[in-house]
Order: structure tokens, then C-alpha cells, then sequence
């Protein structure tokens, strides 16, 4: 919230000179021009920002195979950064059962996958700060690329499994010392959302948990797979709901693809219920269909 607050209030400061010294305030009818400065110096101070961002990320290390540790200042300038570009896109986000979280320790966290506004809008909103298990192309994403370095995040390349191993390792680490770790059992995102509602859960990202022997919370996330077909012309509503914790104790003795299919069926459960808050949720029409009557 820092980083919207200085933006927006430096925008009112500069929308005030401008008025003043322009002489805008000796004709009534250029009151107008009020709201369109106010929203254009918020989107030239977070232009400014970007660009401050993006000179720092030049000094990244090249090196795609080093992890920089993990950095909590890094990890809250992520969050405030992640808060002001869902207001410029109009992301509405409304978190639901955060009284499920646990009150102590860190935790590892799973969601369903429909965009990359998913790790945009739980930067921004979930209410403690995380680091993201993302794949490696997010990390050559420009000026956010960079910063997932800075903060930590790691990279899991599909397909590679000594590489995967050695990833769930070092998160499984990083909870042990207090860090909340993200990642997105389905791999990759629901391209085919709502055919099907959802993909198969990789049992292997849940050995992080075995290994940490933390909490998992189990959320599931709608509508951030809309945000580009609605903006610029509407808000759109993002609904992150906590359906459920699984406690150590309750899975430690079950192997990772029950796990996976108890977390999985938690999710599924949400999104399938009558008034689940979708913008689209109608089967997608394939080639070779046939048409509906009229």
C-alpha cells in the first residue's frame, strides 16, 4: 500500500500545481480535467517507478543457473508493486477463509493455475509475503524478471526432474526457516478453463510438503484469467478463496499423488459450485462441433 500512496499522492500534488499555476481555476468548466490529470500523474509516477526498477535489474547475474536467497525487503517491493498494477487493471481482489490460516509458521501454498495475474493478485493481497515456485520464462519477463531473482523466487523447468528435485530442496529448506512457498501443482496454466475446470495436479510438488512438514492451504482463485478481455472498459473481480488446510499430521502418511488428489478434489468442489463467481463459465466450443439449435 506504500507505493499507491506515494504515487497518489504525488499525483494530487501535481494535479494541484497544474490547476493552479495553469490558470485552470478561473473557468469552472476545466473542473473536468481534474480526475484525467489526477489518474495520468499516478500512471506517470509508477512509469517512473518501472523505470527505476528496471535500471536496478540490469545488475541482475546473468547466470540463469544461480538462486539468489531469499530477500524480504525485495519480496515487499514486489508486493507493492503487484498492488498498483492491479488498480491500473482494475483488479477488484477479494480474499475469502483467511481464518483458516494457521497462526504460527510458515506454510506452503497451492492454487489452481488461469493466468499470470494468479501470482500478481497473491503478491499483492495475500496477507503475508511468499516466494514463488514459477517457470523459468517468468524470469526473463522485463523488470518483473529481474525482481523474482532479487526476491528469491525460484525457477522449476517442466519436464526436468533432477533439476525439479533440487528445487523442492531448497523451498523445502526455506520453509524450515520461515518463508511461505507458493507453487501451482498443475505446471503450467488452464489454457482449455472451464474444459476442464481443472488439470492434473503433479504429485511430485508435494513432496515439498513432506519434506517441510508445514501446513498446506489450499486456495482456489477465479476470474484472473479475464482481466485483459475486460480492461480497459471494466473492473474485473478476482476471487481468492481459502477452501481448506491440510495439517501435517493429516497427510504425513499418505503418499503425494493421494495428496495431490485430496487437494485437487478441495479446489474442484469450489469452482463447480452453483454460485461460483465466474465471468466466463461456459464450455468452449471446439472446431467440429456442432452448432446449438436455435
Amino acid at each position: 500500500m506504500a507505493l499507491f500512496i506515494i504515487c497518489a499522492g504525488i499525483s494530487i500534488a501535481l494535479t494541484g500545481l497544474t490547476y493552479y499555476f495553469a490558470g485552470l481555476y478561473q473557468q469552472w468548466y476545466w473542473f473536468w480535467s481534474i480526475p484525467l490529470m489526477l489518474y495520468g500523474y499516478f500512471l506517470v509516477c509508477f512509469a517512473t517507478w518501472l523505470l527505476i526498477l528496471f535500471l536496478v535489474g540490469l545488475f541482475v547475474k546473468e547466470d540463469e543457473d544461480y538462486i539468489y536467497p531469499p530477500n524480504r525487503f525485495c519480496q515487499w517491493m514486489v508486493k507493492q508493486t503487484c498492488r498498483v498494477i492491479c488498480f491500473i487493471l482494475g483488479m477488484r481482489v477479494h480474499i475469502t477463509g483467511l481464518g483458516k490460516l494457521p497462526n504460527e509458521g510458515p506454510v506452503m501454498i497451492i492454487h489452481n493455475h488461469l493466468s499470470v495475474f494468479d501470482e500478481i493478485a497473491l503478491a499483492a493481497y495475500y496477507p503475508h509475503l511468499i516466494l514463488f515456485i514459477s517457470k523459468p520464462e517468468n524470469f526473463r519477463i522485463p523488470v518483473g524478471g529481474p525482481w523474482m531473482r532479487y526476491a528469491g523466487y525460484l525457477p522449476m523447468k517442466q519436464g526436468d526432474m533432477n533439476a525439479g528435485k533440487r528445487v523442492i530442496e531448497k523451498a523445502a529448506g526455506y520453509i524450515k526457516r520461515g518463508i511461505n512457498v507458493c507453487i501451482a501443482p498443475e505446471g503450467t496454466r488452464n489454457k482449455d478453463f472451464p474444459n476442464p475446470v481443472l488439470l492434473p495436479f503433479h504429485p511430485g510438488s508435494f513432496h515439498l510438503s513432506l519434506q517441510a512438514k508445514c501446513p498446506i492451504v489450499v486456495l482456489a482463485i477465479q476470474n484472473t484469467n479475464c482481466v485483459l478481455k475486460r480492461f480497459p472498459r471494466h473492473f474485473t473481480h478476482i476471487y481468492i478463496d481459502c477452501v481448506g488446510v491440510l495439517r501435517a499430521e493429516e497427510y504425513e502418511n499418505l503418499p503425494t499423488h493421494e495428496i495431490a488428489a485430496k487437494t485437487r478434489d478441495m479446489i474442484e468442489k469450489r469452482l463447480n459450485r452453483k454460485d461460483a463467481r465466474f465471468y466466463h463459465f461456459k464450455p468452449k466450443k471446439k472446431k467440429g462441433d456442432p452448432e446449438e439449435e436455435a
